[in-house]
């Protein structure tokens, strides 16, 4: 094992990713500095620079795990605050031509809005021993000593630092500048897909509506989606989303057209029924995009990159935050092994990360190529995996241990692999013949508002 408390960390932003890096990072560093651009709003509220922000955001099972073990107590904090625990019991997820099944999921999740999550984790993050915030800090460009990064220039002033960890999302100035000099050039892969959202809250009461939450996505087909979860404050997010330029419009009556459009009426019907508590607000993501530190042969000592800098999926599968949180529990991992101050902690992460990185982004792009205006990198076999796949959503609809498996790759606690086992493909092949879409049975819609009486 290395030797602790060794070294100095600045990490470069304050989402989630930073937090968590700071987290995973602070049993090994003498000190951790996060320094984030914004001022920091003190209730849970979108940040102005954070556009996606305002749009429905999930921490998969996995990250989850990972928050547990590193906070103890935070998932009954977020609950106190309002955060709502979900299970498959209550689920309604229509894909494919009919509803999930039903039942038993796994581990119950919690639904709540971003900036919540952010602020508890974030009041967690700075009370550790050693991890300091600063708000309103902006880094303009990293320090190098030849080929090794030794800090950051931070509102004209240097800030040395024995390891930087860049997460300041998708678009890292860092990122940029170094490619641009030629110093770090890796490989970028982009997938384009040109998703659209508009979002907005709604009034939620407990005869709204016969379940936890409500997701469909119209795949094959449209690509057309629309969930409904529920979220702190007693309201329900509702996020409706398309790609390829059919975006979802921002008005009272193209919200209804486009949500009546949708292969389940229940997420038209709740809309109509709830009542509006927010402005719409849109979001364009034109490409899932991936940079390659592990393909780059001489990585630069002093400098890892995380989140959204390296990798950024199409936000329709929620994957983002919780392949963050897998990543930086790979960086705490590789640090304890070999020490903040190895010049071979980059690459020895890198190509942890880039493992970590291959499922969501094999889940993500694999499912877009599904759409012919998908453009891009195809995956080896991706039409492969994705006609055995159609045939798992259609075993989802009638079987709960089906429905469970799928639920947990998805929830990037079990890997693909888990889908392909002999039992298992056994029980989706007899299963998928049963599905309504193979017999023609008429598929029951949730309830919308309360049981009427007898």
């Amino acid at each position: 094992m290395a030797a602790q408390h060794q070294g100095r960390v600045v990490v470069v932003g304050g989402s989630l990713a930073g937090l968590l890096s700071a987290r995973a990072l602070a049993p090994h560093a003498e000190s951790v500095v996060v320094l984030e651009r914004d001022q920091l709003p003190e209730t849970a509220t979108p940040r102005g620079r954070v556009p996606q922000g305002r749009h429905l955001h999930l921490l998969l099972s996995a990250g989850l795990d990972l928050l547990r073990d590193w906070f103890p107590g935070i998932e009954e904090e977020l609950e106190s605050r309002g955060a709502v625990r979900v299970d498959g019991t209550g689920a309604w997820v229509h894909q494919g031509g009919a509803y999930r099944a039903r039942g038993d999921w796994g581990r119950p999740g919690l639904s709540q809005t971003r900036p919540l999550l952010e602020q508890v984790v974030r009041s967690r993050v700075a009370a550790l021993p050693g991890v300091s915030m600063e708000q309103g800090v902006t880094v303009t460009q990293v320090m190098r000593s030849a080929r090794h990064v030794t800090g950051v220039v931070a509102d004209g002033r240097e800030r040395p630092a024995d390891l930087v960890v860049d997460c300041s999302g998708r678009s890292s100035r860092f990122a940029h500048d170094l490619a641009q000099a030629h110093v770090l050039e890796p490989p970028v892969t982009r997938v384009g897909i040109d998703i659209g959202y508009t979002s907005f809250t709604m009034r939620r009461t407990p005869g709204d509506f016969e379940g936890h939450f409500l997701v469909c996505f119209d795949n094959p087909g449209s690509f057309r989606a629309g969930a409904v979860l529920p979220v702190e404050g007693g309201r329900w997010q509702v996020t409706l989303a398309g790609v390829h330029g059919d975006v979802p419009p921002a008005t009272d009556d193209g919200i209804a057209a486009f949500a009546a459009s949708l292969p389940s009426p229940a997420v038209g019907q709740l809309i109509e029924r709830c009542e509006r508590l927010s402005e719409t607000a849109t979001y364009r993501f034109p490409s899932s995009q991936r940079r390659h530190y592990e393909k780059v042969r001489d990585l630069l000592p002093g400098l890892v990159t995380l989140g959204d800098a390296s990798s950024s999926f199409d936000p329709i599968y929620g994957q983002g935050m919780t392949s963050s949180a897998l990543q930086a529990a790979a960086l705490g991992d590789v640090a304890s092994r070999i020490g903040v101050l190895s010049p071979e902690l980059p690459k020895r992460f890198h190509r942890k990360a880039a493992r970590i990185i291959d499922v969501p982004w094999r889940i993500a792009v694999g499912g877009d190529f599904g759409h012919p205006a998908t453009v891009g990198p195809r995956p080896l076999g991706t039409a492969e995996l994705n006609g055995y796949l159609q045939r798992v959503v259609r075993a989802s609809h009638v079987s709960v241990p089906v429905a469970r498996a799928f639920n947990r790759v998805l929830q990037l606690a079990d890997p693909p692999t888990a889908l392909v086992h002999p039992r298992l493909v056994a029980t989706v092949l007899r299963a998928s013949r049963h599905s309504p879409v193979a017999t023609g049975a008429e598929v029951r819609h949730p309830r919308i508002g309360p049981p009427q009486p007898a």
